[in-house]
């Protein structure tokens, strides 16, 4: 039973079995996305400000060269390969399973709520600095996966109704996204994934978390052979197509609820080839050991982002000072909260009531 529970940590522990190579350098340079494109650039004015036309053009593609938004699109569609691929034969024990899933989430995550609000003083800390709403989400799909584990249909056949509700929410209730599109003028339009609120966002987010889920259901069952060229080409594909995401949200009305659901079908075939990539390539130590606190990462990057700017002049030499400091206070956040949280986690889960 014990080896049971603990499989869901040996996908990306390897100290303790099965594991997943590569995936920790998948969710570091995930998180390393969001932070770049959240933080604001200062490089973007002295291109633009260059006399030479290359550079203007570089400076006007700067703040459209990380999509955020599409690396917590590829973050969900992670989260459900690791739920799933466990328990895909079979999931026994639910209580633990949420308890050591919401402990996991929830208590790193109350954590850089009370320290945000203490150190930067904002009533508003959560919408301020910390992307809570996605994390909001992941909750939710935790506490459905055990309800849609036990529905006998297919994972296949519950990604196509998925998808289909969130498409329908989409065309419904997201009007001013949709006309703003279709009219090519702003109709009430905000272009974010978010915009309809926790749940009308978890519904049309949960197709890209499915997809995590199809993901592990194959992942044995094909094993394709990726040459290092085509893998490159791949991830250049996909940084490409997210910039463009990017550029169409602010130029021809596309919201990211329209467009990230689309791009998650190339995320998904990405991280497919990504992980048959890792079966016969070594993954870089540093970046692996880096992404095991990608969600410290992901959760301390704001809060640290405002708190270096009441102090430190955010300028172009002091842009890499503030990535490098984002980094190593999160590794800290890790060593001290998260990583702590995970036993108390596992230890909770184990007890006998």
């Amino acid at each position: 039973m014990n080896s049971k529970i603990n499989q869901v940590e040996k996908i990306v522990d390897p100290k303790k079995g099965k594991y997943i190579h590569g995936l920790e350098s998948i969710r570091f340079f995930l998180a390393l996305i969001v932070i770049l494109s959240h933080f604001k650039n200062p490089w973007e004015i002295s291109f633009k400000t260059s006399p030479y036309l290359i550079y203007k053009l570089f400076g006007s593609l700067i703040p459209n060269l990380f999509c955020g938004i599409g690396a917590v699109i590829a973050f969900f569609i992670v989260s459900g390969f690791v739920i799933h691929y466990p328990n895909k034969e079979e999931l026994t024990d639910i209580k633990k399973f949420l308890i050591r899933r919401w402990l996991r989430i929830g208590l790193p995550l109350i954590a850089i709520i009370l320290l945000s609000s203490y150190v930067l003083k904002y009533d508003t800390i959560t919408t301020a600095a910390i992307p809570i709403w996605s994390l909001y989400c992941e909750l939710i799909y935790y506490t459905i996966y055990p309800l849609l584990y036990k529905i006998k249909i297919s994972w296949v056949r519950k990604f196509w109704i998925s998808f289909c509700i969130a498409s329908i929410i989409i065309l419904f209730f997201n009007k001013g996204e949709v006309n703003s599109f279709i009219h090519q003028t702003n109709l009430g339009y905000l272009g974010s994934y978010w915009i309809l609120g926790t749940l009308f966002t978890a519904i049309i987010g949960l197709p890209c978390w499915l997809l995590g889920v199809l993901l592990a259901e194959k992942v044995d069952q094909v094993n394709v052979k990726i040459n290092t060229f085509k893998i490159y080409s791949l991830r250049l594909l996909v940084l490409t197509i997210g910039c463009v995401a990017n550029i169409s949200r602010f130029h021809l009305f596309v919201s990211f609820t329209i467009s990230m659901n689309l791009f998650a079908f190339l995320l998904y075939y990405w991280l497919f080839y990504e992980i048959n990539y890792y079966k016969n390539n070594k993954a870089s130590p540093v970046t692996e050991k880096m992404g095991h606190f990608s969600y410290s990462l992901y959760l301390c990057h704001g809060t640290i982002y405002l708190l270096l700017q009441e102090y430190l002049p955010l300028n172009n030499y002091t842009y890499l000072i503030y990535i490098t400091c984002t980094i190593f206070i999160s590794y800290l956040f890790y060593l001290i909260i998260e990583k702590p949280s995970h036993q108390l986690a596992r230890e909770l889960s184990t007890l006998k009531v």
